[in-house]
């Protein structure tokens, strides 16, 4: 799901269990932060290890079923139903 403002979002689960839209790259930057223990403060700009039209094309349905990223050593895929895992 993307926006009229280039955001990327995808569907996480509240703290009221109501699905909420959150920013892609927020998610992938909590994700290496609790799995991985890097500080996003640590990390370079989302785009650099991205690209964001790759992206939104898959959770839009648009291509490939999933998509792979490296990030510091560690290898980020997200799929187009928005499920996001870190793996070292």
């Amino acid at each position: 799901m993307s926006s009229d403002t280039g955001e990327i979002y995808v569907l996480r689960e509240g703290t009221d269990e109501w699905e909420q839209p959150t920013p892609v790259e927020e998610v992938v930057f909590e994700l290496l932060e609790t799995e991985a223990g890097l500080s996003r403060d640590a990390l370079a700009d989302f785009s650099t290890y991205v690209d964001k039209a790759t992206l939104a094309a898959l959770l839009n349905g648009e291509g490939d079923d999933q998509h792979s990223f490296s990030v510091e050593g560690y290898t980020v895929t997200i799929t187009a139903d928005g499920d996001i895992t870190v793996r070292s």
